[in-house]
Order: C-alpha cells, then structure tokens, then sequence
C-alpha cells in the first residue's frame, strides 16, 4: 500500500513538471494581433489592434508599419489596393521589454474579393530593416445568393400556416355546433 502511494505522488510530480516546463522556456509572443469582431461582412469596415513587445535586449525605434491584406490586393482607379502603412513622424522608440501599441481601421471590399485574408504586419526599425511579417486572419462571412428571398419565403410560409389554422378551427367549431330547430306551425 505505501509502494502505490509513492507511485501516485512520482507521477503526479513528473506530470506537474512536464507541464511547468514549456512555460518556463516560453519567449514572449512578439507581436500580438485582433479585431474588434470575429466576422466580417463585404463592405464592413473594422478595426486591426496590434501590441509589439520588444522582447530584444536593447530598444528598438519603430519608423514603419506595413500591413498587407492578402487576398484583398488590387491595382484600382490608379493605384494599389489592400495594403496599408503606417509612417511614424517622429519615429517611436520602444525600451527594451516596452511595448508599442497601435490600431488601424480597415474595410472588408464590397465585390468579389471580400473573402477571408491573411494580414501580414511587418514593422520596419532603424536598428533593423525590419521585423516580421506576423500573420493573422480576417475572417469574412459569405451570405447564400438569394438568402432575402428564402426568408420571405419562410415568412409567407408561417403566414400561409396560421391563415390555414384559424380556417380550420373556425370550420371544427361550426360544424360542432347543433343547429337549433326553429318550430313553426304548418300550413293548412
């Protein structure tokens, strides 16, 4: 009995170290990225939110934010779409273990490249020529073709049903009901 009891604890010893292992040797997430919805729908406009912490030993001065969205990309009316840059005058430096945040707003297009994108953040620095590309996805909801006339079908359906109902009640409670007899005196 006391030889299980060692067991039990070896075990539940080793399962906690195993577990507290890949939290001691996690590096900080660099570069975090989220919008303000999980879904989008074409010709919706959100915002990206993005925290940079520099994990490096020693400050960083961000001077350029490019963002990228993949496959919303298109040479239009003269110039490129679907991809941002963010110019900071004056350049913003980031302390070691600082962090830098930052939001930009965005819309989904409302034709047919409005579908779920890859986003690519790369940050330039004058310390580095730049950081990244993180990726991250923006999902984009695909609504069926003709989905407003299937619901107006669904409405006149439910009306259709509750016309039918009150027929057939007042049709039961008509024919339940005994007609009463009228008594009148022949004719002679």
């Amino acid at each position: 009995m006391d030889l299980n009891k060692k067991l039990v604890v070896l075990m539940l010893v080793t399962v906690a170290m195993l577990l507290a292992a890949p939290l001691a040797n996690a590096e900080p997430q660099t570069l975090t990225i989220w919008t303000d919805k999980a879904e989008y729908a074409p010709g919706e406009t959100g915002t990206l939110y993005f925290v940079f912490y520099n994990s490096e030993g020693s400050a960083l001065t961000i001077k350029k934010i490019t963002i990228v969205f993949e496959d919303w990309a298109a040479y239009r009316n003269d110039q490129w779409e679907g991809n941002q840059t963010i110019e900071l005058v004056p350049p913003q430096g980031v302390a070691s273990k600082g962090i830098y945040a930052n939001s930009t707003k965005f819309s989904v297009p409302n034709d047919g490249r409005a579908q779920t994108t890859q986003v690519r953040i790369t940050i330039q620095t004058e310390e580095a020529s730049s950081i990244g590309p993180w990726p991250h996805f923006i999902s984009v909801v695909q609504t069926p073709r003709y989905m407003e006339q299937i619901v107006t079908l669904f409405t006149l359906q439910i009306v259709l049903i509750i016309v039918c109902s009150i027929i057939l009640a007042a049709t039961i409670f008509l024919s339940a009901r005994k007609p009463q007899v009228a008594w009148s005196k022949e004719p002679t």
